[in-house]
């Protein structure tokens, strides 16, 4: 397994699915804060293009991203099922903009592959491949989605 894997390798696993287009990819649910509707984010100047913005969770101010666009799929059209996942990793927080969530379920260590070489550059956005009869799902991983945060500005 890679260095961005969220969990300890040969144990079980819970993991919460969603669909980014046609796709379904999961995240680990112990990075899974909450699930909410989707907010109209504050734009920010200078944003990554997969940062929609910024909401406010409660006194929070985090960023949302459009995880189709983070992946390299385009940037999602609106629809009715989407939500926002929020997920977190060590203190930072962020909305993950999807299509729709679809279950939450257990994954038997057997079942978690590390990614395949993709040639020189392996993507640090993918953890794992899960496989079940039904076909194979997209592990993430959480730290790797969030945006980095820039360095403090000091005053002069």
């Amino acid at each position: 397994m890679t260095s961005n894997v969220a969990y300890k390798t040969g144990e079980a696993l819970q993991v919460l699915s969603f669909e980014v287009g046609t796709q379904t990819y999961c995240v680990p649910v112990n990075s899974v804060r909450e699930i909410r509707g989707v907010t109209p984010p504050t734009q920010l100047p200078d944003a990554p293009p997969y940062v929609r913005g910024v909401i406010n969770l409660r006194g929070q101010v985090m960023p949302v991203i459009d995880l189709s666009a983070r992946l390299g799929k385009g940037v999602a059209e609106d629809g009715p099922r989407q939500v926002i996942i929020v997920i977190e990793s060590g203190d930072d927080v962020a909305g993950l903009l999807v299509d729709a969530v679809c279950d939450s379920f257990i994954v038997n260590a057997d079942q978690i592959n590390p990614p395949p070489s993709m040639g020189e550059e392996n993507s640090p956005l993918v953890s794992a491949v899960i496989t079940s009869d039904t076909g194979m799902t997209v592990l993430l991983s959480v730290s790797h989605i969030i945006p980095e945060r820039p360095a403090p500005a000091i005053a002069a």
